[in-house]
């Protein structure tokens, strides 16, 4: 036979179905595929920022007038609710939506096949499904972070679910860290070093290293307060009422840990940027320590104002301020870079737009942490907490969703339309800034982090309505 001659027919074989590559359910449940695995994790923290979204809402309403808007019950309601609003927002949206990401683009950013431990990730993404669902279901149920009104008996249970679902969350986001982390440490490509990778991968690497050193600790301080709970004297489940569980754990929403889950948004506009310049990263290597800097600089978990006051401390203060130096320089390298390329004229590019309005909304952020630490400012207990949380927070999944449209035909095989993503980055950067900075300017006025009550005072209600109106 001489190679011009067509090959012989070939005998068509079965197909063996036991052989062939399940569909469904099943292969949801048991697939190995990091792109499919990380939009299990994109798609869920997606629905709890809907719920999340909807909680704020409410709450923004009740703020504007408590006395004649009783949205939650009463005071103890809308405790419970506020305080899943905050934890949402930070452990099962922000850190889930970065997790899922980083599963479908990390590994094809250092050239791996797979994300690590595919398995371990599939189970940590169902994981981190199944505890939110007990953690939204429990706090509805009577549920939270303790409760203002006493702890009954129903409640004592609806709480320890509570406690429960927050566990599971928080060891599904260390187990799926464990996966990024590894992936970018061990299955880089041949050549490529830590210096070498793209900014995403290596403020991944940062942020998951940043979680693992201080998220075991909110581990132990729920197994702390579900023995208490269960069996224990009582000390933060106590039958005449108590905000001592939220207060235990609300070293997670505030500085300088609450900055952790803004890490990788730095590594976003870090790859966002270049791209849409036509350009090459300006000083990718000081971009890379700085990340690091900013890394170092989030580390939380030594500052706990439940157990200590550490808000007069050098090193917190010395943490506040410093943290404003990194974020300061990576936007001034993202400025330089689209200075240097030539960027197409006209409307910004979805992605490259929220991943700007992620950076502002950073700088703000930083910014408010700094000024929380300076003395004079006087803003320690008041509403410039949520102000820091909801800034931060936002800027981190603003930054997340560019990176979708950005990432979006490896993450689903298309392109997401550009006008639509424009409307969604204006909405949350306009909502971030609208959010957060007024409740920083009502700490001024000493307005409380939890508004219980009504006030006379003009500038905290000017403020709590235009929160609201960035919440909507």
């Amino acid at each position: 036979m001489t190679m011009t001659e067509p090959p012989p027919a070939m005998e068509p074989q079965p197909i063996n179905l036991a052989s062939s590559p399940a569909t469904g359910l099943y292969d949801w449940l048991a697939t190995s595929d990091h792109k499919r695995i990380g939009r299990t994790w994109i798609h869920a923290s997606l629905l709890m920022l809907l719920v999340t979204t909807i909680v704020g809402v409410l709450i923004g309403f009740e703020q504007v007038d408590a006395s004649s808007v009783d949205i939650f019950g009463g005071d103890n309601g809308y405790f419970q609710l506020w305080g899943l609003y905050q934890f949402a927002l930070v452990l099962m949206v922000a850190a889930p939506l970065m997790l899922g990401l980083a599963m479908v683009v990390v590994p094809m950013q250092v050239g791996a096949s797979n994300i690590a431990f595919p398995r371990a990730a599939l189970a940590a993404g169902w994981g981190y499904v199944l505890g939110t669902g007990i953690t939204v279901v429990s706090v509805l149920a009577g549920g939270g972070w303790g409760a203002l009104d006493g702890v009954s008996g129903d409640e004592a249970d609806a709480i320890a679910l509570t406690l429960l679902g927050t566990g599971m969350v928080v060891v599904s986001l260390l187990l799926g860290a464990i996966c990024v982390a590894t992936t970018v440490i061990s299955l880089r490509t041949s050549g490529m070093n830590l210096m070498r990778v793209p900014l995403f991968a290596w403020s991944m690497l940062v942020a998951c290293a940043v979680w693992l050193l201080t998220l075991p600790i909110a581990v132990a301080n729920l197994a702390i307060m579900y023995t208490d709970l269960r069996g224990g004297p009582l000390t933060f489940g106590n039958p005449e009422g108590s905000d001592a569980m939220y207060a235990q754990l609300a070293w997670i929403l505030d500085q300088p840990q609450i900055y952790a889950i803004a890490i990788p948004a730095l590594g976003i506009i870090g790859s966002i940027v270049p791209v849409a310049a036509g350009a090459r990263q300006i000083a990718h290597r000081p971009m890379v320590a700085f990340i690091g800097l900013f890394g170092l600089l989030s580390v939380g978990g030594w500052s706990q104002p439940y157990f200590a006051n550490t808000s007069d401390e050098i090193l917190y203060i010395a943490f506040g301020i410093g943290i404003v130096l990194p974020v300061f320089a990576l936007i001034g390298g993202a400025v330089a870079t689209l200075a240097a390329g030539d960027a197409p004229a006209g409307l910004p590019a979805a992605h490259l737009l929220g991943a700007l309005g992620a950076g502002v909304s950073l700088l703000f952020a930083v910014i408010c942490g700094a000024m929380k630490v300076i003395e004079p400012f006087d803003l320690i207990g008041t509403s410039a907490h949520g102000g820091l949380m909801n800034l931060t927070a936002l800027a981190a999944i603003t930054a997340a969703l560019a990176g979708i449209w950005f990432w979006a035909p490896k993450i689903g095989g298309d392109f997401l339309p550009s006008g639509l993503g424009r409307l969604v980055m204006l909405g949350f950067i306009a909502g971030a800034l609208l959010l957060g900075a007024p409740q920083v300017v009502a700490g001024f006025v000493d307005a409380p982090n939890l508004m219980l009550f009504d006030t006379e005072d003009s500038v905290v209600n000017a403020m709590s309505l235009v929160s609201a109106i960035g919440a909507v």
